[in-house]
């Protein structure tokens, strides 16, 4: 695949609404012990990318090298977020190609919540 090509990319957004099962699936995805509060962990962002459509991802295998979260504001069991993803770079080292890309959610009057970078390597071909 031609990574290149998405350089510069957004998705488009899809509505997510974060709710007390949504949260739970976390917890038990990731094996940390929910302690049934209304408690949102701070990653939960990255469990929204399996609603999203990000074509440079797409059946592709990735090492996820580090991430970032910024909140502009608290998520909440309740909120419902307008969620992107944007690839911001495409970078060949070595040879690994190197994509940066973040999340971003907005709320309903389209404020950023959050947004959250992410370093994925891939083997270049």
């Amino acid at each position: 695949m031609d990574f290149k090509q998405w350089e510069g990319a957004t998705t488009l957004p899809v509505s997510i609404t974060v709710t007390k099962e949504l949260v739970d699936a976390y917890y038990e995805t990731t094996g940390f012990l929910n302690n049934h509060s209304h408690h949102v962990p701070p990653a939960l962002p990255m469990i929204f990318y399996q609603y999203l459509n990000v074509p440079w991802i797409h059946e592709q295998s990735f090492i996820h090298k580090d991430q970032k979260f910024h909140y502009e504001h608290p998520i909440s069991i309740g909120d419902t977020l307008q969620c992107t993803v944007f690839l911001k770079s495409v970078k060949k080292r070595r040879q690994f190609l190197v994509l940066d890309q973040e999340l971003i959610g907005k709320n309903e009057h389209q404020n950023i919540v959050f947004s959250a970078k992410s370093t994925l390597l891939k083997e270049a071909e």
